[in-house]
């Protein structure tokens, strides 16, 4: 998952309570959140969380819970984000 928005604290916040909300979680390992490589790109600050499972189906079981609740975190409507299943690169 990654994220971007105005300032750093507000881009690492939204990924700390969307991580928060995965705690109880079996079958997954959250990494993060951290900066991403590229912290600030176009004058926004980028955050990135690592979300590993060794299923392919426990991933997909997880995220079907996981995200309608950090849709309806407050954070989540002050940050854009977005999740990449598989992503090719972490930027």
């Amino acid at each position: 998952m990654r994220d971007s928005a105005a300032s750093a604290e507000a881009a690492l916040a939204f990924l700390t309570e969307a991580r928060a909300l995965a705690e109880d979680a079996r079958g997954v390992h959250l990494l993060g959140p951290v900066p991403a490589a590229m912290a600030k790109r176009a004058g926004r600050h980028h955050a990135q969380l690592l979300i590993e499972s060794r299923e392919r189906g426990g991933l997909h079981r997880f995220l079907d819970t996981w995200l309608p609740r950090v849709q309806s975190l407050p954070s989540a409507r002050r940050v854009r984000w977005a999740l990449d299943v598989d992503p090719i690169e972490l930027f």
